[in-house]
């Protein structure tokens, strides 16, 4: 069995993958069969299938698991729950571990959670329990997938909480959780950077006023040193059998304390997948040295992998389990006499598909930074968190504290420059597996340039060619909630088009009670933009002053590169606008009225309304008209009945696909509209129960009488209709619920 135990380490990923990710990988499970009967070794096939039905066994034990429960108990605990002005969230355990949000009712109560510092129960009532939600873009993070490998399927809304208690740990897991809750309060006496050091790269943990900072290592790929990882767990043992070599403390002995650790540190931490790698990669090899049994880098390597997939089976569907697995296989072929910076260049090219296919973008950086933060990591900030830790008020930390501020601000300035970042587009999974197996062949290589490395840079940039070139042309309505947000793209050499940015509107409440709610931009928009490949806007179109169209517009300017910013004529006397136009003069800003045309590659958007100056209020929305692959389409932005119909007094047009005034309300897209526009397709952009009740049923019933047929993104997500530049075809499909309009038109 020698060197064998790879082939089952591979069978029960693929069928973790095929169960929660894609069916098409049992296809792969079927070849990896034939491959391994080829190869005659009975015994290894046999362990292979009986591992693998193992696992489905063990993935459905998971799946059983989703169905939610009432409680009126719960217990909380510091570390796993956030005060973000009036809302309190994050998570509870009850019957099963639940996601939660509930409404702080006063200041006082703010403090109380503020302070909280031990494990606490209290009496809870639950006003609303629902399913964590997906995402309803392509590009964004998947939330419930993420809290769902956590073994979070519900999220309740609290409508109460009180009787808090401070409780005593019951099992061996809260008892931990209890003692990780006194670290991190004992480590946050340190100074800022000390603390942040600290804190994650002894027990994993970051708290969420610190987001940014990991945001900012994650675009300069460094972020892998400062996340508790199999690395760090390497370093401390290390470590510490040298400190017992010079007391002289018997290996045995040792290696005895180390198995009756390891795992409760594992579960410190929060059992990352990249600690229980290096944990149960530890104890493997003292468990085979004691018994004396010889065991190959590679078995050890799939034992682990084999081990830690049927603990969790989640780790392989991962970006940190797949890079934490990845990058130790590679290790394994590494050239001994690799130069530090060819090493690093190769683990690079290992991950980039990866990062590629998660994050849709690299920075050009990050193998300069990676040369020379590693031993500066390694050497410095390592050994000076060690220290820090049992010193913590040592005044000296204070003047470190200071030259640390001062480097993070230097990486700050250079991920914010966005020269250094390359947008790729979202790879396809099947030219991330080629790519991955290339490179691994390039590891074992001694020299530099060879044909693998040839061959990994055709399929890389033939990758971003087919996300930067696209066949097909596009109208996207992105899924922002209550709002607007439209990007328009053309085929082959694409230009790209937005109206409107959405935004959020934020009633008037007291300063304690304020609370950051996020921002669509970050969320929605520029996952969309970067899954696509797209790395600039050619033209961005305003449609009035409202928040819910134009809110993100400063979030929006800065983050990304916009060209040419265009809206109706007097918006720009908005109090807002004037500073936007002041605080970004390389951006040309240009007011439009009727009877102009904008030119978009081989796109020609022609004004409508306004006629005349005004104030950029709903009547004085930017309406555009553009034909698209000889579909025409109206964008209407918020304009009320009556400015409808001054257009169509002055105009005579047909459309093919209109999208709705004003999310859909009675006040816009009226009978004359529909009557002698005659759409096919109406697209509404309106959030999920918003409290204005969009689309209105009135609005609706017109629709109806009119025979338009109309889609929300509240209820299908990211509403799309693509186009092939070689042919007539054209779809009109939704991200969550498929196509929906098929065929060479949508209108005879």
């Amino acid at each position: 069995m020698k060197n064998y135990f790879i082939f089952s380490a591979i069978m029960v990923s693929i069928v973790v993958a095929a169960i929660f990710e894609s069916l098409w990988f049992w296809s792969l499970a079927i070849l990896l069969l034939i491959r391994l009967a080829y190869l005659k070794k009975p015994l290894v096939l046999i362990i292979t299938i009986i591992l693998g039905i193992v696992t489905v066994i063990r993935c459905q034990s998971f799946i059983l698991k989703q169905k939610a429960e009432n409680f009126q108990t719960a217990v909380f605990s510091p570390d796993k729950i956030s005060v973000n002005g009036d809302i309190l969230s994050g998570e509870l355990k009850a019957k099963q571990n639940v996601r939660f949000i509930y409404r702080i009712k006063s200041q006082n109560e703010q403090k109380t959670w503020k302070k909280l510092s031990e494990l606490t129960v209290a009496r809870v009532k639950i006003a609303e329990e629902q399913p964590l939600s997906g995402p309803r873009n392509p590009g964004e993070f998947d939330f419930k997938k993420y809290e769902q490998h956590k073994g979070i399927f519900y999220q309740v809304n609290l409508k109460s909480i009180d009787h808090l208690q401070v409780t005593q740990p019951q099992t061996i897991s809260e008892k931990i959780n209890v003692l990780r809750i006194h670290i991190i309060n004992y480590l946050s006496q340190l100074p800022k950077w000390l603390k942040i050091h600290a804190q994650s790269l002894l027990v994993g943990y970051v708290p969420n006023s610190e987001k940014d900072f990991l945001k900012t290592l994650s675009i300069l790929g460094i972020i892998h040193l400062f996340s508790l990882s199999g690395l760090h767990v390497l370093v401390i043992l290390t470590f510490v059998k040298k400190i017992t070599s010079f007391f002289k403390i018997p290996v045995d002995w040792v290696n005895f304390v180390f198995l009756l650790i390891l795992p409760c540190y594992g579960l410190l931490v929060g059992s990352k997948s990249g600690i229980w790698r290096a944990i149960i990669l530890a104890m493997l090899a003292i468990i085979f040295r004691k018994l004396k049994i010889s065991v190959s880098k590679l078995d050890l390597f799939s034992l682990t992998l084999l081990i830690c997939t049927l603990i969790y089976p989640f780790v392989m569907i991962e970006m940190g389990g797949q890079l934490s697995f990845l990058l130790s296989f590679t290790i394994l072929y590494l050239y001994e006499r690799t130069s530090l910076f060819f090493a690093t260049f190769k683990m690079n090219l290992v991950s980039l598909p990866l990062i590629c296919f998660y994050t849709y973008q690299f920075n050009w950086l990050t193998i300069i930074v990676n040369v020379i933060f590693v031993p500066l990591f390694m050497t410095i900030i390592l050994p000076i968190t060690l220290i820090s830790a049992f010193t913590i008020h040592w005044s000296f930390w204070s003047f470190v504290n200071q030259i640390f501020d001062h480097l993070y601000q230097f990486l700050d300035s250079l991920a914010l420059n966005g020269q250094f970042t390359f947008i790729t587009g979202k790879f396809p999974i099947i030219l991330v597996l080629l790519l991955v197996i290339i490179t691994l062949f390039y590891v074992e290589s001694r020299n530099f340039w060879n044909r693998y490395l040839l061959a990994y840079a055709v399929v890389f940039w033939g990758c971003i060619l087919l996300n930067k070139f696209p066949l097909n042309g596009s109208v996207n309505l992105i899924d922002i909630g209550q709002g607007d947000s439209i990007l328009i793209t053309t085929p082959l050499n694409r230009k790209v088009a937005m109206i409107d940015v959405a935004g959020k509107v934020h009633f008037p409440t007291k300063p304690w009670a304020k609370h950051d709610s996020g921002n669509q931009v970050d969320f929605n928009t520029l996952p969309v933009l970067r899954s696509k490949g797209i790395s600039h806007i050619d033209k961005l179109f305003l449609t009035h002053k409202d928040v819910d169209h134009i809110g993100n517009l400063e979030t929006i300017l800065t983050k990304f590169d916009v060209r040419e910013v265009n809206f109706g004529i007097g918006l720009e006397n908005d109090p807002k606008i004037k500073r936007t136009i002041k605080n970004h003069p390389q951006i040309k800003f240009k007011n439009l009225r009727q009877g102009d045309e904008v030119t978009v590659g081989q796109l020609k958007f022609h004004v409508l309304w306004p006629k005349k100056s005004g104030k950029g209020e709903n009547s004085d929305s930017l309406t555009l008209l553009t034909k698209i692959r000889q579909k025409n389409w109206l964008f209407t932005g918020d304009l009320d009945i009556p400015s409808e119909n001054k257009i169509l007094k002055e105009y005579r047009f047909k459309v093919d696909y209109l999208k709705l005034g004003h999310h859909g309300s009675k006040t816009a897209t009226g009978d004359n509209l529909l009557k002698i526009t005659k759409p096919s397709v109406g697209l509404i952009s309106a959030g999920i129960n918003n409290r204005y009740g969009h689309p209105n049923q009135e609005t609706l019933t017109r629709l109806k009488n009119h025979h338009v047929q109309y889609f929300n993104t509240a209820e299908y997500g990211m509403i799309s209709w693509y186009y092939n530049f070689f042919n007539n075809e054209e779809r009109l499909t939704t991200f969550l619920k498929g196509d929906l309009i098929e065929g060479s038109g949508t209108k005879k």
